[in-house]
């Protein structure tokens, strides 16, 4: 923290009673929405475009703290070079993230969209389902959130297998594969979950020919990014039965546009970018929130670093 005049902190996108807690915990901080002399910016909602254009224009930015996992790239291009210390959400989606996964997993293999629809149609319709014990289940990404879901998923009776940027073994899956071993990764799985942030590397990382290496059959559920998966091969392997179904909270356009064929493929479960909105997760994100404006005020280490040249 710099010594002198009062911090002017810019707090991007939070409720009132979020605000208000941060200006108590912040009492001389100079909140601020304009001005070219910002020292530290709060982020709990943003456009990826405002937040580029703001921390290109602010030379005395020396802290940015966001509430998600990962920077979105136009951000992360203006940041790097700069002298920024950027703290992330990291440990505070998780533990939502993968309920919202075990739900949409149990609902594909209980059938419960045929057993809604024919609720809706009044009919007596028993569906045969599945279990979801015994699966072999893959985790693209193994931060927070694919840690998470991994010891969910364990707990269901899944074989976890994982796959990661970086070497060594993850303890909450059976076998962790890198980057190089994707095509054996998939060919295993009777589903995948993709929760690996958006870089330059996972950019477009599932398209037709990998989607096409999962078994007949296998289900795909997306809560990292959406431009990790190709859209249009992701709309091909649905279309042509390949794959069983997916379940997408995440989408390369957000709001997904009404005349996307998404909407109305079979077997797919749309969800609105909503995997981690619970009020504990709230919760979280405002506690690691306040003890990093504590940390930053009493000039000691921040946690949740973020490694610029990875994005996260």
């Amino acid at each position: 923290m710099t010594t002198g005049a009062p911090a002017r902190v810019r707090l991007f996108g939070a409720p009132p009673t979020v605000a208000k807690q941060v200006a108590q915990a912040w009492p001389d901080g100079g909140f601020d929405d304009s001005g070219p002399d910002v020292e530290a910016a709060l982020v709990w909602e943003a456009d990826e475009a405002e937040l580029a254009r703001f921390v290109a224009d602010q030379h005395r930015l020396r802290w940015l703290h966001t509430r998600a996992s990962g920077l979105p790239p136009r951000v992360l291009a203006a940041l790097r070079g700069r002298d920024v210390v950027v703290t992330n959400g990291v440990g505070t989606h998780g533990p939502a993230v993968a309920e919202h996964v075990a739900a949409l997993l149990l609902a594909h293999y209980k059938r419960l969209p045929a057993l809604l629809d024919a609720q809706r149609d009044r009919r007596w319709r028993p569906a045969a389902a599945d279990e979801i014990s015994g699966k072999t289940i893959g985790v693209l990404g193994l931060g927070d959130l694919g840690r998470s879901t991994a010891r969910l998923l364990s707990a269901l009776g899944v074989t976890v297998l994982g796959l990661r940027r970086g070497p060594g073994a993850v303890a909450e899956v059976v076998r962790t594969y890198g980057p190089a071993q994707l095509p054996e990764f998939l060919r295993q799985l009777d589903a995948l979950v993709v929760a690996a942030p958006l870089t330059e590397q996972t950019r477009g990382l599932l398209g037709g020919p990998e989607l096409a290496l999962l078994p007949g059959g296998a289900f795909l559920v997306n809560v990292g990014r959406g431009p990790v998966v190709d859209q249009d091969a992701l709309v091909a392997a649905l279309r042509s039965g390949h794959l069983a179904g997916a379940a997408l909270d995440v989408f390369d356009d957000e709001p997904l546009p009404p005349g996307s064929p998404l909407w109305d493929l079979p077997g797919t479960v749309i969800t609105p970018h909503c995997a981690d909105t619970t009020e504990q997760t709230e919760q979280r994100c405002l506690a690691l929130l306040l003890d990093q404006v504590h940390r930053y005020r009493s000039a000691r280490p921040l946690g949740n670093t973020v490694d610029l040249s990875r994005g996260y």
